[in-house]
């Protein structure tokens, strides 16, 4: 029997308010359309609080390190909602090689309120085109319920409209399995006066 799911998130709404120039406050929901095998469920996801804190970075110093960590809280509509509390923690990596080029790679543990959880990993490669175009490419995936492992691609490229406001496309597909996805972004700073 094969299963399928189309899932469209729009729009992502991912909140991040910096307390110092170390620990950062995040704040994500996000709306969903689902259609488990010809069924369909439109709301709300699941409430994500968590935090960004820098372990690493230095002027001189060519390397960041960053722990990220989300509390899930069951909040989201009925057949969206995981209808649990679950926790999703990254490592996060990256490594400036060049003025143009960097590389950075992603290590986390993602608990979903039953089973084992899922190992997840990412690795990216970034080049800065000019000074507004950036591209890059990453291979990614999981070990979900530390069982099966599932790998993937994606690709995209940043565009930085001002100091302020960044646009992006990504796109990706899947490995060892059927999946694929699209994604058009925009990132907006707000500076503290």
């Amino acid at each position: 029997n094969r299963t399928s799911k189309r899932q469209a998130l729009l729009p992502t709404n991912l909140f991040r308010y910096g307390i110092t120039n170390w620990i950062e406050l995040r704040l994500l929901n996000q709306l969903e359309m689902l259609k488990p095998n010809g069924k369909k469920f439109e709301g709300i996801r699941d409430l994500e609080v968590g935090t960004k804190i820098q372990l690493l970075k230095k002027e001189n110093l060519k390397t960041e390190i960053a722990f990220l960590s989300h509390l899930i809280i069951p909040t989201g509509t009925k057949h969206i909602s995981i209808d649990k509390y679950g926790t999703s923690n990254k490592l996060s990596i990256s490594h400036e090689i060049t003025e143009n080029f960097g590389i950075g790679y992603n290590l986390g543990y993602n608990y979903f309120g039953e089973g084992n959880g899922d190992l997840t990993y990412s690795f990216a490669f970034g080049i800065g085109i000019n000074e507004k175009v950036g591209i890059y490419i990453e291979p990614y995936g999981e070990m979900a319920n530390l069982d099966e492992f599932i790998s993937n691609f994606d690709t995209g490229f940043t565009y930085l409209v001002n100091e302020n406001l960044q646009l992006d496309f990504s796109f990706g597909a899947g490995i060892n399995q059927s999946m694929n996805y699209m994604s058009i972004g925009c990132s907006w700073l707000i500076e503290k006066e």
